[in-house]
């Protein structure tokens, strides 16, 4: 494929829009073209600080965002799956073995950037705009969104690279956008601040043209799972007990539930719905590859990146046996499979269909063959595989970042964390469990409920994106890859060391930046 655009050094892309933005200019003499976009035809009205938040959005929707590439860097690196080698794009992210130079890495890199980058901007210039028809509550809901936005490209910034510049205001010069690392307890805290600002300027719902922009309690469920992966990642035991905290808000609240069934949070259908805190919304409105430009494909892009071969147009994975047999071992109340693994696996049970086809038939030849069947658009009528967009079948379904089972689940964990087991621990659990018809849990010791926790991570969240990052903040990333080699057979083995628990920084900031070093385990 080819690429049409790609973001390889961030840092002087910002420069050239902080130089473009700047309004340092005292030849108030120049003749202004009036059809030229500057800072003098912008940030003028409440349309265009309506303008600018939605592009502070776009990012996350792109092919180079949450449209594709971010599932290669999550879903890919956790251990429930085993990829199959496709020309480095996949298998590098999987196996520890991530160049600097590695285009998918740029891609991700600069997309958190323009978010920010374009916050700050918000921030800068939203005081300036004079315009009656800009009221102060909207004002402050634009700035909240901005805060919010911020806090969530910093917050994977953080737990993907570690090693990050903060910046806060846009840059007015190269000795600004020459920017080393901060220290990770900075970014911490700028991401805490953005999000306890986002919590006070956010409404709690949108009405329905809206639906999908952040929210007061989007803002509150990631503030808990910011304190809950700094208490795990830095060592912070007091930040449970925060954790727990901003958790519970969003489970008094009453705003959320669970949804009957559990299928409903990975099809279309179910989009948005009372189950769900926060996700990418996708459409399709065009077909351009690449970065958030006019008419960029905004659909699903990574079901061919999620789906089992020989249905798609990569190599997919497969699932490592642990998993599947995870979700085997305990039957339902009444005897049957735990209901979530249909949605979550694919592989030969009575009547599987794959798509259009009958998953006998598709894999006589390997029949013990176990795939990935979360998110895939198996609904849309006719549709023969999985599809970039490109052959005209483009999935359009939204990936859930936030949903309140895992606001269950993670306060289940920081409470227990927190003031040991508790029947608190339990009914988040069992609530949990009870929406799946499976066998309630009861009472055990603290160390009991954190592995019963961990495990119902697995059974509830798998091929979502969380696991890698759980194993993270756990410190499990050594034991769980370098002890089991076989869960990357496909790829050629495990190639960890230290410090590649995080991604490489890109090799062309490294080269740009004499500030910038590179990250442990890639030097």
């Amino acid at each position: 494929m080819k690429i049409h655009s790609l973001i390889s050094k961030i840092f002087f892309t910002i420069l050239v829009l902080a130089l473009t933005t700047s309004s340092c200019d005292d030849s108030f003499l120049e003749p202004v073209n009036e059809n030229q976009l500057s800072p003098d035809t912008f940030w003028q009205s409440a349309d265009d600080a309506r303008k600018a938040i939605i592009g502070a959005y776009s990012p996350l929707s792109t092919v180079f965002g949450w449209g594709r590439m971010m599932i290669l860097h999550t879903v890919y690196r956790s251990d429930v799956v085993d990829p199959f080698a496709f020309q480095g794009v996949t298998t590098d992210a999987s196996n520890f073995s991530v160049n600097p130079n590695f285009g998918r890495l740029n891609e991700i890199w600069g997309e958190f950037w323009k978010t920010i980058f374009r916050t700050n901007l918000i921030f800068e210039n939203l005081d300036n705009i004079e315009d009656p028809n800009f009221s102060q509550e909207e004002q402050s809901t634009i700035r909240g969104e901005a805060h919010f936005l911020r806090a969530f490209q910093y917050f994977y910034l953080i737990t993907m690279f570690r090693n990050v510049p903060l910046l806060t205001t846009p840059p007015a010069g190269l000795e600004e956008v020459a920017a080393e690392p901060a220290d990770p307890a900075q970014v911490w805290e700028q991401i805490i601040s953005d999000l306890q600002q986002a919590q006070q300027l956010l409404p709690p719902s949108w009405e329905a043209d809206n639906v999908g922009r952040a929210t007061s309690w989007a803002a509150t469920a990631l503030l808990g799972k910011t304190y809950l992966y700094r208490a795990g990642i830095e060592g912070s035991a007091g930040d449970y007990a925060l954790a727990a905290a901003e958790l519970k808000k969003v489970i008094d609240s009453g705003l959320f539930d669970l949804v009957d069934d559990y299928a409903d949070n990975f099809n279309a259908a179910g989009e948005n719905n009372v189950e769900s805190v926060f996700e990418i919304q996708f459409d399709n409105n065009g077909l351009a590859w690449g970065a958030d430009n006019p008419e960029t494909l905004r659909a699903a892009a990574w079901e061919p990146d999620m789906a089992p071969p020989p249905f798609t147009s990569q190599n997919g994975f497969e699932i490592n046996d642990w998993a599947f047999e995870r979700f085997l071992d305990t039957p339902d109340n009444d005897g049957n499979i735990d209901i979530r693994t249909y949605s979550t696996f694919i592989w030969n049970y009575p009547d599987a269909q794959i798509y259009q086809e009958a998953f006998a038939d598709a894999y006589a030849t390997n029949l013990d063959f176990v795939g990935g069947r979360k998110y895939l658009d198996f609904e849309t009528p006719d549709k023969p595989q999985s599809d970039f967009g490109f052959a005209g079948f483009p999935s359009v379904i939204n990936w859930r970042v936030i949903r309140f089972a895992d606001v269950l689940l993670m306060y289940a964990e920081a409470e227990n964390e927190a003031n040991g087991a508790s029947a608190a621990v339990l009914d988040a659990l069992n609530r949990v469990r009870q929406r799946a018809n499976m066998p309630e849990f009861t009472l055990q010791d603290q160390a009991t409920m954190r592995q019963i926790t961990r495990d119902e991570r697995v059974l509830e969240l798998s091929l979502e994106g969380s696991r890698y990052y759980d194993l993270l903040r756990w410190g499990l990333i050594p034991e769980r890859f370098v002890d089991n080699p076989e869960f990357r057979e496909n790829t050629g083995g495990v190639f960890y060391q230290p410090g590649r628990e995080y991604l490489p920084i890109p090799q062309s900031e490294i080269a740009t930046n004499p500030l910038y070093p590179q990250n442990p385990g890639y030097i």
